[in-house]
């Protein structure tokens, strides 16, 4: 996994939601396109600035995640930020991630079909005593 994470200067420190904006608006469709793409995420990161975070399989994608971005950049809000974004890239060494799905549910395969349950009330998935169990 790579990462290449973006630093821009607003020309005006007022104007970065409207950066983020128009980030969301016209260069994540575009970067979602590149290969290997895992993730995105733009943040104000304060003192008018800008960070993007964009996550790939591969060190390809990542490069490209950039050259993406500077084109957009330079057809969209060149005006907006100060100069080039300081450029920050490389693979993943070391990470952790939540685990995906419902929380406090359970899937399984049973005869070619697949069930979810999920534990709505302290029941049988999350605990509970026996005597609450039997209630629901």
């Amino acid at each position: 996994m790579y990462v290449a994470i973006r630093h821009y200067q607003a020309v005006d420190p007022g104007s970065v939601d409207e950066l983020l904006q128009k980030a969301n608006e016209g260069l994540v469709p575009i970067i979602k396109e590149a290969p290997g793409f895992q993730a995105y995420y733009a943040l104000n990161s304060g003192g008018g600035t800008v960070t993007t975070v964009s996550v790939f399989e591969d060190q390809t994608g990542a490069e490209e995640s950039n050259r993406l971005a500077a084109d957009w950049v330079g057809e969209n809000i060149a005006a907006m930020v100060q100069g080039p974004p300081e450029i920050t890239e490389g693979e993943v060494r070391a990470h952790a991630a939540a685990p995906t799905g419902p929380v406090g549910a359970v899937t399984g395969t049973v005869g070619g079909a697949t069930s979810t349950v999920t534990d709505t009330a302290g029941g049988l998935l999350g605990g509970g005593s026996k005597g609450e169990q039997d209630k629901g």
